[in-house]
């Protein structure tokens, strides 16, 4: 009788001494949750590959634009999504980077608007659901979109040799009490489901990975659900209808998953009979198959259920952005007309401001070496972009049509394609003339257009096309060394604006402020000056410009 006293006094210690344990965890989780609102995160790793996927699985021609490589390079959107991104789960961060990289419709920009106003409000609700969402923070939860995104692989063939298997194993079980020498078809049986068992696992890994934590997801909306100012913002309704549905197969993860419950000695213990019989059954293969079969009927559902988890952690992301950051909400245009004041870049700290107005014209701006032209022009796209895609912009105000978004930033050789800078360049414009002949707002941003051709021909060629796309519904932006663009084009329409340098105690000094007109100066020669070229060479180079001027 002492023995069990004992056991129960142990097993109570236990539980006390575990249910201590998480509630220490919890409240230093919240602690941490609490000194990082505002911030972004800490960590450094991202693994692109896992976090694109989904956005690359939903890929499709109905969106209004999906952002495109070259674009993404030329704005460094990898590293503005590392800054954006506060998400607290794996599905939440895989919404954000497509929510980013895919332009839908402009009915759908303020969509998250009361969510996120919840969330800079009331800590005590957003604390609570970044908790809940911080579950959902593991590798295996980036492959959860599989199950509606890809045609999941049901082979009925394995099915049916399933059935057969069991079919046959139950005969030679039974017919074993009357003679032990039907043991031997049961063993050679159980090897050949052995072989099936494993080989599932393997030949249908990505599936498997897809749905360990199809509980959890399961448990995490469910739980949604019960927070009443959150359902005041979002339309629970089709997720409630969606998770019935989804009950069959949340039961079938108990048993083809069970294994993942098991995860130290003792438990081993319990699982490996269980194993076993799994194995001598096919149990696992024929549920495995049965949940795919039942997904591939419930692709709605599993979607509603992973947008609404996503939106959410999504809505917090932007809330945290706004607590140490200048934003404010886009207005769209259906004239050729761009106004943002206070335009900032957000990779940039202490960025200097910049108010930009354009009316019936587009943008050439001019101006000194490491002057920030193409700072500008990346903000000045990036926050395009943003205020189409996330609703928000880093600008106290910012109006203009909603638009389809070309850049030629940052531009190299292809040599797999064994093409050269120049080449490479004429193609993106080629896309540039193509697209100014649709009917949809256009904007288009060139950075050094044509600098890898000679001068003539260069100022010549981007006359001609700068003046061809500068059409009715298109606005836009060039940034350029050659001068003699400005007299070229002011008159076709291009607003010209320069960025300036001063020289102040022999050194170069920047104020990063845009102004209307012709630079005054140009400093590529005093540069050379103030790193202390020879005097022979910078004389000759300043008698040369004079020359040719």
């Amino acid at each position: 009788m002492n023995w069990i006293i004992s056991i129960l006094i142990i097993t109570i210690l236990i539980l006390i001494y575990s249910r201590q344990r998480s509630k220490t965890k919890r409240e230093q989780y919240l602690t941490k949750l609490r000194s990082d609102w505002g911030k972004p995160k800490e960590t450094t790793h991202y693994n692109f590959d896992l976090i694109s996927s989904y956005h690359l699985a939903t890929l499709n021609n109905s969106a209004f634009q999906n952002i495109s490589d070259t674009t993404n390079q030329d704005l460094d959107l990898d590293d503005v999504f590392t800054f954006l991104d506060r998400t607290s789960s794996a599905i939440g961060q895989q919404y954000l980077y497509h929510k980013l990289h895919c332009i839908k419709g402009q009915s759908e920009v303020r969509e998250l608007d009361d969510s996120i106003d919840l969330f800079i409000k009331d800590e005590h609700q957003r604390l609570q659901v970044q908790l809940l969402l911080s579950s959902l923070n593991h590798k295996n939860v980036y492959y959860y979109h599989s199950l509606f995104t890809s045609d999941n692989t049901i082979t009925n063939n394995k099915l049916k040799l399933a059935y057969i298997l069991n079919t046959c194993m139950l005969i030679s079980l039974g017919l074993s009490f009357i003679n032990l020498l039907w043991l031997l078809p049961v063993i050679l049986i159980f090897c050949i489901n052995l072989v099936l068992h494993y080989k599932n696992k393997y030949a249908q890994y990505d599936q498997l990975n897809a749905t360990q934590y199809f509980k959890q997801v399961h448990h995490t909306i469910n739980k949604l659900h019960a927070f009443k100012k959150l359902s005041k913002t979002v339309d629970f309704e089709k997720t409630k209808k969606a998770t019935d549905k989804l009950k069959a197969l949340y039961n079938l993860t108990h048993i083809f998953n069970s294994d993942n419950m098991f995860k130290d000695e003792i438990s081993t213990l319990v699982w490996l009979p269980i194993e076993w019989i799994k194995i001598m059954l096919n149990i696992e293969l024929i549920s495995f198959q049965l949940f795919l079969k039942k997904a591939k009927n419930s692709k709605k559902e599993l979607t509603e259920v992973f947008e609404s988890i996503a939106k959410i952690d999504v809505s917090i992301s932007i809330a945290s952005i706004s607590i140490n950051n200048v934003l404010s909400k886009p207005t769209f245009s259906t004239t050729k007309e761009i106004l943002i004041e206070n335009l900032a870049h957000p990779l940039i700290e202490n960025c200097i401001t910049n108010n930009i107005h354009l009316q019936n014209e587009s943008l050439l701006l001019t101006g000194s070496n490491m002057a920030g032209k193409t700072t500008l022009i990346r903000a000045l796209t990036l926050n395009a972009i943003l205020a189409q895609t996330i609703g928000y912009v880093f600008a106290t105000k910012y109006k203009a049509p909603f638009s389809q978004i070309s850049t030629s930033i940052r531009i190299t050789d292809n040599l797999n394609e064994n093409t050269s800078y120049y080449l490479q360049e004429v193609k993106e414009l080629k896309n540039f003339i193509e697209q100014s002949k649709k009917t949809e707002p256009q904007i288009f941003v060139l950075d050094e257009i044509l600098k890898g051709t000679n001068t003539l021909e260069r100022i010549s060629s981007a006359y001609a096309i700068l003046k061809y796309i500068n059409t009715a519904n298109a606005i836009v932006i060039v940034s350029t060394h050659d001068l003699e663009l400005i007299d070229l084009l002011q008159i076709h329409n291009y607003s010209c604006q320069y960025l300036q340098e001063s020289i102040i105690n022999n050194k170069l000094h920047f104020d990063y402020k845009l102004k209307q007109g012709k630079p005054e100066s140009t400093n590529a020669i005093k540069i050379l000056e103030l790193n202390e070229f020879p005097k022979e060479v910078t004389d000759l180079a300043y008698k040369t410009k004079k020359m040719f001027s």
